[in-house]
Parts: structure tokens; C-alpha cells; sequence
């Protein structure tokens, strides 16, 4: 019979494993974003064509390219490299 311990480790090994996969899509959907931004943008001034957009009230070109660079900030990946660390280490150790 499994004990409390053999419960919790396996069940967070298993969230470790779904949170994981989770952090790697999240880190792709942003990397698409700048992408996207990036392909489409016009040299020397790369959101020109974005000054003419019908922004909605409240919501700004500065807002935008606030957000853009959020993402294009974020380090290798989403989380501080220690939360990564911990991830993957019980995930090593575990399999």
C-alpha cells in the first residue's frame, strides 16, 4: 500500500511533468507573438503601420508595444531559472 509520501511525490512529479509542458507552450505562443510582430514589421520604425489602427478606446499603440516587449524580455524561459532549476530536477530524478 502507498504511503503518504509515495502519494505525494508521484502526484507532483506528474503536475511537474503537465506544468513543464505547460511553461514550454506558453514560452512558444509569446515567442510567436514577437515573431509575427517581427516579420511584419517595417524597417526603421517597425510599428508604423500600426499608427493608423482603430485601437479601442482605453487600449493604446503603447500598450501594444508595451506587451511586445514584455515578451520579447522574458528570459529562456518563462520562470526564474531556479523555478526551471526545480523542475527539471525532480523530473530527473523521477521519471
Amino acid at each position: 500500500m502507498a504511503g503518504k509520501a509515495d502519494y505525494l511525490i508521484i502526484n507532483t512529479v506528474n503536475d511537474a511533468t503537465q506544468l513543464r509542458a505547460q511553461l514550454e507552450q506558453a514560452k512558444q505562443t509569446a515567442r510567436r507573438i514577437t515573431e509575427r510582430t517581427l516579420a511584419l514589421a517595417d524597417e526603421g520604425n517597425p510599428v508604423a503601420f500600426l499608427l493608423t489602427y482603430d485601437w479601442p478606446e482605453g487600449y493604446t499603440i503603447e500598450d501594444f508595444v508595451e506587451l511586445y516587449t514584455a515578451l520579447t524580455d522574458l528570459p529562456g524561459s518563462v520562470v526564474e531559472d531556479a523555478t526551471r532549476n526545480a523542475i527539471y530536477k525532480i523530473l530527473a530524478y523521477f521519471p
